[in-house]
């Protein structure tokens, strides 16, 4: 229900609002349909060198940007460029922030224009913290990828294990919980990767 935007906004930029490491790509991705391009510009720059470019390979996708509040003037402006020939590229603009951008705004440091234009829809993405009966779950879909995919060998959490992932803070969010996983898939001496391993990590 969460991405069921209402039909005056399915394709008005998107921004997503939240910790570092909280999982705004794996939410943006929710609005990119199957089969178009998804563009995640590997260096800003282009902003302020070539912002059309980027139009051009996400035409009738998703143009990504995971950290806009570190954007110079000239990327922003950029940005502000890209904003506003969405609809001639039919592109779905979604950005992310973990700086509080209208105290940016407030204090001159970024343009107020742009942030109206890329805050049309404006989505807090939640800490690991906030949704903790999530965590086990995560914790088993983690293991078992690595598992699958061949990386570590058959292993599984204790139930005092997973309360005591549970019960951690993750002031990294998903980027440090899927290091910490994937690090106990690959170093539990045993088949059981129990509350002690957890700790230890």
């Amino acid at each position: 229900k969460l991405w069921t935007f209402p039909r005056m906004y399915r394709g008005a930029p998107v921004l997503l609002t939240g910790e570092p490491g909280a999982g705004a790509e794996l939410c943006a991705r929710f609005l990119h349909q199957p089969n178009t391009p998804w563009v995640e510009s590997e260096s800003s720059a282009v902003l302020a060198e070539a912002p059309l470019q980027l139009l051009e390979q996400a035409r009738d996708g998703v143009l990504f940007f995971p950290e806009i509040g570190d954007f110079s003037r000239l990327e922003q402006k950029g940005l502000l460029l890209v904003a506003g020939k969405l609809d001639k590229y039919a592109v779905r603009l979604v950005c992310a922030t973990s700086r509080p951008l209208p105290d940016l705004v407030a204090a001159g440091g970024y343009d107020p224009q742009l942030y109206q234009a890329v805050a049309a829809v404006n989505i807090g993405v939640p800490s690991l913290r906030e949704h903790r009966e999530d965590i086990p779950d995560l914790a088993n879909l983690v293991l078992s990828r690595s598992v699958e995919s061949g990386e570590a060998p058959l292993r599984q959490f204790t139930t005092a294990a997973l309360n005591a992932l549970r019960n951690y803070d993750w002031p990294g969010n998903l980027a440090q919980f899927n290091s910490v996983v994937r690090t106990l898939a690959l170093t539990a001496l045993g088949e059981q990767i129990g509350a002690e391993d957890v700790n230890a990590a």
